[in-house]
């Protein structure tokens, strides 16, 4: 939220105070604003690469209680095979590897791996308890419409609440964040498109947020549809 007040005048002077239903309050002395803020992505993804980051953290876990395991680094590349096996198989083949390859520390592994992996990195310890992590194979897709309307009737259907819920508020908006650096699930959200496109809303303003690594970004406001259908 702070990233986009920077990145846009859009946003007025004032207090910004976290807050529930909306996420935040704008106290500007002479109105308050109530903003609620939501993320852009696919969430099919999203949540798959959530799963596979818990991987190599249990495949740590359960190396180190092996009797003969050595403390090693461990650097994974996850295939698109991966989506398709069971986390405790992942974790499985990954100790069995390891394991069995320990002595081999500064090699990246390429070939025959456990099904699921692209790339397995052994290497000598930067810490005593070792480093493990793992990377997803990942796309990012223009954003499409539709998903945009999604996420935006999600949210519009809370507005009533936010205005009885919240005394003093006198108008209420959707931040929409578009990370452009978050890997699985990532869409891209076409400024050209924006221009375009008309949504239905009961929000005073909805507002998307294209976030850059390191901060900042350009915020861009919705167009609204003037008459329903």
């Amino acid at each position: 939220m702070d990233e986009a007040r920077r990145a846009s005048s859009i946003f007025p002077d004032g207090m910004l105070v976290p807050h529930e239903k909306p996420d935040f309050l704008l106290c500007t002395g002479r109105e308050t604003i109530g903003i609620e803020v939501t993320e852009l992505c696919r969430e099919e993804p999203r949540a798959e690469g959530r799963r596979l980051a818990k991987v190599p953290d249990e495949t740590r876990s359960c190396y180190s209680r092996l009797a003969s395991a050595e403390p090693v680094d461990v650097g994974v590349g996850f295939s698109l095979l991966a989506k398709n096996i069971k986390s405790k198989k992942l974790t499985k083949s990954l100790v069995e590897f390891v394991h069995k390859n320990q002595n081999n520390k500064g090699v990246g592994f390429t070939k025959n791996l456990p099904k699921g992996y692209c790339h397995i990195g052994i290497h000598a310890p930067l810490v005593p308890i070792g480093r493990w992590h793992g990377a997803g194979a990942s796309d990012t897709v223009v954003a499409p419409k539709e998903l945009l309307e999604s996420r935006i009737a999600e949210k519009n259907s809370r507005v009533q609440n936010y205005r009885i819920s919240t005394p003093g508020i006198t108008q209420v908006w959707l931040l929409i964040v578009n990370d452009q650096f978050i890997g699985p699930g990532e869409v891209y959200a076409d400024s050209i498109h924006l221009a375009e496109w008309k949504f239905v809303f009961d929000f005073e303003k909805v507002l998307l947020f294209s976030r850059v690594p390191g901060g900042g970004g350009k915020v861009i406001e919705l167009l609204r549809v003037t008459a329903r259908v």
